[in-house]
């Protein structure tokens, strides 16, 4: 399959799915069709640099837009999107270092495995009994033996385990740089939310929603007031933490689930609120996981509803869609405890 193929390819991927995939099952989407594609082909031979940068702009632009149309808008840099969700992204297959540890992985083969046709045609040809450390590139060789060739010093650098992990994967996390975790990285793993609740939070947690306030500091003059509650300017914090209709959805969902509502008085604070309750493999924490997600991401619905639609629900029929949700997607390890609750 030629180049173009591929990127034609993942561009009817996205085409067909862009109406649907996005809202159903959130950000992973183009992750787990596209990636499934490239990665065989990053295994056969490398991806030239112009059409992986076509495909990541694809795949970057249906994220955020939900077409195929290549756009330049996006809340977070595609990079940052790229890392493991223990630093604050969303560990999306960063397409050019996976294809540089499927290429890696080939010269292992190379070094380890002599039992292949090719291999043996390798060894013969070009290696021809030399130290695997000190062999020369073949300047005879074709472009893609002699990167082969190269990709023993990425080899070099990295620790392989006799894990169940795939070597390419151990190649590929040991080549992701370095960054320092956040401190709610507990909000990202084993959510059982709806996806693209997930996704809100997420960028809510980053301080990337496009409230009022962000929008203000771009030059865009937008109502400053909170739709909510009509009495404050609109900010992350007033808006989650501050406002008294969150605040009434909050005591409401609370109340449901046999917790008080901690009414904390700035950003900080609901974080470290947000944090301590999500910790852990617990049953209790997974449920305040799920709401606490769902929750955050009914309160944006609504003020979009409201800025957009013009349309207006009670806080009452908020807390309550809450609460269906919740119990709808809850795992059968907190199916029974979630169930239990009284509406």
């Amino acid at each position: 399959m030629a180049t173009t193929d591929i990127q034609d390819h993942c561009k009817n991927l996205i085409l067909d799915s862009s109406k649907t995939l996005l809202c159903r099952q959130g950000s992973t989407c183009s992750d787990k069709r596209l990636f499934g594609m490239q990665a065989f082909w990053a295994q056969i031979y490398i991806i030239p640099t112009k059409v992986k940068k076509i495909i990541e702009a694809h795949c970057r632009s249906y994220l955020w837009s939900g077409s195929n149309a290549i756009t330049k808008k996006a809340l977070v840099a595609w990079d940052n999107l790229c890392s493991p969700k223990s630093v604050g992204c969303l560990n999306i297959t960063n397409t050019y270092i996976w294809n540089r540890a499927a290429i890696a992985k080939q010269w292992w083969d190379i070094e380890h495995k002599q039992d292949k046709m090719w291999i043996r045609w390798i060894h013969t040809y070009y290696i021809k009994q030399q130290a695997m450390e000190s062999v020369q590139v073949p300047k005879q060789a074709c472009w893609l033996v002699r990167k082969f060739f190269e990709a023993r010093n990425l080899i070099n650098q990295m620790q392989i385990q006799p894990t169940r992990q795939s070597l390419i994967r151990q190649i590929y996390y040991q080549a992701i740089t370095a960054r320092t975790t956040v401190p709610w990285k507990c909000m990202m793993f084993q959510n059982a939310a709806r996806p693209k609740a997930v996704f809100t939070i997420w960028l809510q947690l980053l301080g990337r929603l496009l409230t009022v306030e962000r929008l203000a500091k771009w030059g865009i003059e937008v109502e400053p007031k909170c739709c909510l509650c009509q009495m404050h300017d609109e900010t992350r914090e007033h808006l989650f933490v501050q406002c008294e209709f969150t605040r009434k959805v909050w005591r409401r969902v609370g109340q449901w689930m046999q917790m008080q509502y901690y009414n904390p008085v700035n950003w900080d604070q609901h974080q470290q609120w947000l944090i301590h309750n999500s910790k852990g493999k617990s049953r209790k924490a997974q449920i305040f996981k799920l709401v606490c997600t769902e929750v955050t991401y009914a309160i944006w619905i609504e003020r979009n509803a409201r800025i957009f639609e013009k349309h207006n629900r009670t806080w009452e029929v908020i807390a309550k869609e809450i609460m269906y949700v919740a119990c709808v997607r809850a795992t059968p390890r907190i199916y029974n405890v979630i169930h239990s609750f009284r509406f």
